[in-house]
């Protein structure tokens, strides 16, 4: 009987020694052997009523469609301006007193047109005057009209290019700037003679900045260097960052007319 006593002591002292020793928290763990860590085991726990997706859309109205579905009270958009991107947290925390694991969200990058990336890429690039005419007659469709007289619409500008490309086996002697805006260049050639051909000093481009976007007029310089009879040929687009700035300021002020009820912070997490 004594025996059986000390040992039910024995087993409540080290009930009661194991209980002093429990962190109290929400989250479990385990004592693992070999020193007695304690190891969380948060990233095993199961969740059933907690979505965990991760959406990419590559349109604002895809984007503005997907949150207007799932969106409630804890629903918030980040405008990341540094890097063009809207990302939609669809389960934000409600409050400092109610944190959400914030799993389910919904992200739409800004992509790049093709156009907008074809132009990038070979702004300010010196080219032959081949492949400078090639490349506009190319993209002539994303030549915009404009008012401005000292720009060339897209149907001028195709004549131009053809007329160019058939000087490619001649020896540029002089460029002029003339009076209406247009670069006229003298050239040699061994079967046809001397000749003069044109090109304009700026042109407009009507291009969207983002995949399936508005499209805006950008202006673009023409630029040019005569060296032992070659001639090499570039464009300079004038502020396509303040392009990007204003598109995507656009998109902005549209998701918040669109999802009055959800708030649009700018920055990123």
């Amino acid at each position: 009987m004594a025996i059986t006593t000390n040992n039910e002591s024995v087993k409540n002292i080290a009930e009661l020694a194991i209980a002093n020793s429990l962190i109290k928290t929400d989250v479990p763990y385990a004592v693992v052997p070999h020193g007695y860590s304690l190891e969380s085991l948060k990233d095993f726990m199961v969740d059933e009523q907690q979505v965990k997706q991760h959406v990419v859309v590559i349109s604002p109205s895809s984007f503005i469609g997907y949150v207007s579905r799932f969106k409630d009270e804890r629903s918030v958009i980040f405008a990341d301006t540094e890097n063009t991107r809207f990302r939609a947290f669809i389960d934000y925390h409600l409050n400092s007193k109610t944190p959400f694991k914030s799993t389910h969200y919904v992200t739409y990058d800004c992509p790049l047109s093709d156009e907008w990336k074809a132009f990038s890429k070979y702004d300010a690039e010196k080219m032959d005057q081949v492949t400078f005419a090639e490349f506009i007659e190319q993209y002539i469709k994303c030549i915009a009209p404009t008012s401005d007289s000292n720009s060339t619409p897209g149907t001028e500008l195709l004549e131009m290019v053809l007329a160019f490309q058939e000087t490619r086996t001649s020896e540029f002697k002089a460029v002029t700037r003339l009076n209406d805006g247009t670069y006229q260049m003298a050239f040699s050639n061994e079967k046809t003679g001397n000749g003069n051909t044109k090109l304009p000093e700026k042109i407009s481009l009507a291009i969207s900045p983002f995949h399936n976007g508005t499209p805006y007029q950008i202006d673009a310089r023409i630029r040019y260097r005569l060296r032992e009879g070659r001639l090499f040929l570039w464009y300079e687009l004038i502020d396509p960052k303040k392009i990007i700035e204003h598109a995507y300021n656009e998109i902005m002020v549209d998701l918040q007319n669109q999802l009055p009820d959800v708030p649009v912070f700018e920055g990123r997490i």
